[in-house]
């Protein structure tokens, strides 16, 4: 009887602790469902509309300019298919403005696009130190569309930079005189953008021999572009992620496009946080 017993007190705890695991695992089942899964850094999003301009053909493009006219009518060119840029997703190719700033030794270029009236963004900036033989340039992405730390540098000597003569010259400072619906001939109301591996390919074989090299950090002690605080309302929003906007960031940012609030067709960035209408001609316009 002791040997039944003990068989059957064995048997019983076997039982007990098959359902306390059981039970167990019933109670972390939906604990491990509303665990939040990974998301994709919201920065991953914005890179793909800075995938419309590459700042390695764009530093390129300033050695082949004169001034800074010549700089603007080139990146606006279609000859020169350099900007493929579309922050608005009107499938059209966005302006880009060319606007000067800085002093003395160093001296640089804001390059804005305008959304719609008075919805300016900063692109990029490209920035020039001169030096005894020539100069050192840095184009620097706006971290609101390429992310944190995009810098490509070179140098430009004396004799294949006619830009850097005329850009520490006496003269006035330029600033477009171009701005929304308000277009040079050459450039019209744009051109259809091009589809994106086929511009990344195409710029990809434009710059592969160049010297440019990249870095997380600027070589140039910073000056800041007059332009920097032009970032659009989502851009902003998407560069410094709330909790639910990280959770609803795209896992597949190439198939998606940040959501707006409004049709794009009406400038897809939302509304500038710059404060009144873009000044046509001025140091804080844009283009189309």
């Amino acid at each position: 009887m002791n040997y039944l017993a003990k068989i059957g007190a064995a048997m019983f705890a076997l039982v007990i602790a098959f359902s306390m695991m059981s039970q167990c695992g019933r109670q972390s089942e939906p604990q491990a469902a509303r665990a939040p899964q990974p998301a994709q850094p919201a920065e991953i999003t914005l890179r793909e509309f800075s995938k419309g301009l590459d700042l390695d053909a764009v530093t390129l493009l300033a050695k082949k300019a004169k001034d800074a006219p010549d700089f603007e009518r080139l990146l606006n060119s279609q000859a020169e298919a350099v900007n493929n840029i579309d922050l608005n997703e009107d499938s059209k190719v966005d302006y880009i403005k060319v606007s000067e700033y800085g002093s003395g030794d160093q001296r640089g270029f804001s390059l804005t696009t305008e959304l719609a009236p008075g919805q300016v963004q900063e692109i990029a900036t490209i920035a020039f130190k001169r030096e005894p033989n020539g100069a050192t340039v840095q184009t620097a992405g706006n971290p609101s569309l390429y992310g944190p730390g995009s810098y490509h540098h070179s140098s430009f000597g004396l004799t294949d930079a006619l830009l850097v003569g005329w850009l520490f010259s006496n003269r006035p400072s330029y600033s477009s005189p171009y701005g929304n619906g308000n277009y040079p001939s050459s450039y019209g109301r744009g051109w259809d953008r091009r589809d994106y591996d086929r511009y990344r390919g195409d710029m990809s074989s434009r710059t592969a021999n160049s010297t440019i090299r990249r870095s997380s950090q600027p070589v140039l002690s910073p000056v800041t572009s007059p332009n920097a605080d032009k970032v659009a309302a989502k851009a902003r929003a998407l560069a410094n992620p709330t909790r639910s906007q990280r959770s609803f960031a795209p896992a597949n940012p190439s198939a998606n496009r940040p959501a707006t609030s409004s049709p794009p067709r009406s400038g897809g960035f939302g509304r500038s946080t710059s404060s009144g209408p873009s000044r046509s001609g001025g140091s804080f316009g844009g283009g189309k």
